[in-house]
């Protein structure tokens, strides 16, 4: 004897009409407009029910966000385009520009500090002459690192005015 389970028939979850009900949904013609052979299969069929119940609550719902959708104008997106067209052609203009700023920054303070390089041993001499109290020395070189002392220290007083507005204008995006 064999133990065989015998249960409920499968169920079927496919008709061969669902495409045509879906056609009739997608072409507005359901309920009103389909032949009576479709509209009684539909009737006596639990998939193409289904079928109707989920696609027309999706066409539904697609046919109202098509309603509110708020599309601008052609002429607002025509003028939003030229908008975005300039500002990418500026910001392309500008690149050039800002990589000489940035290059003339940079020459600025290698000149500074070659400057101050060829600087230093005047200095250092007019300081060490002055700690020591060697008059005649520090006279002498007094007079010399004086002139160059004030040239220099007006230099670096510019170029503490100008170096920060310099990399402002370099690093703004304006």
């Amino acid at each position: 004897m064999s133990a065989r389970m015998e249960g409920p028939a499968p169920v079927n979850f496919e008709c061969p009409r669902e495409s045509d009900v879906l056609d009739a949904l997608a072409s507005a013609r359901w309920p009103n407009r389909v032949d009576r052979e479709l509209a009684d299969h539909v009737a006596s069929c639990v998939v193409c029910q289904d079928v109707i119940t989920v696609a027309s609550a999706i066409q539904t719902d697609h046919d109202s966000a098509w309603r509110e959708a708020s599309v601008p104008s052609s002429g607002q997106m025509w003028w939003r385009a030229e908008m975005r067209a300039r500002q990418d052609a500026i910001r392309d203009a500008s690149r050039p520009v800002t990589v000489a700023q940035g290059m003339a920054v940079l020459f600025a303070l290698v000149v500074v500090a070659v400057g101050g390089w060829f600087a230093w041993p005047s200095i250092y001499g007019l300081f060490s002459a002055l700690s020591t109290g060697d008059t005649q020395s520090a006279t002498a070189t007094t007079a010399f690192a004086s002139s160059l002392f004030i040239r220099l220290a007006i230099a670096m007083g510019a170029f503490l005015i100008v170096a920060p507005l310099a990399i402002y204008v370099v690093l703004s995006e304006k």
